[in-house]
């Protein structure tokens, strides 16, 4: 296998590593609405925001999301919308969230 090849295997992996999980999931379907900071996010899950924080780690270390700071406000979002084609289960993210 080249080089190429195996890079783009283990970017996709580590995507599925990202997606692999219903609360990374959650926050994804929550943020493919809005650009929020993790307060919100976390209320919006129902989870802790220690719990949500760790997530939005991984998926900002994945590239998946990328944070935009607003004074001492930090505002998460997707980084490209293209992310949630990589997995048929984001394309099915519910209409109400709430």
């Amino acid at each position: 296998m080249d080089t190429v090849a195996l890079e783009l295997a283990e970017k996709q992996a580590a995507l599925c590593r990202a997606f692999g999980n219903a609360r990374r999931l959650l926050i994804l379907w929550i943020l493919s609405k809005d650009e929020l900071p993790v307060h919100e996010i976390a209320a919006r899950a129902g989870s802790s925001l220690q719990n949500v924080s760790q997530h939005l780690n991984l998926l900002k270390r994945s590239g998946i999301v990328t944070t935009r700071r607003d004074g001492q406000t930090i505002f998460y979002q997707i980084a490209d919308h293209e992310y949630l084609k990589h997995c048929p289960a984001l394309l099915r993210a519910p209409d109400r969230l709430d």
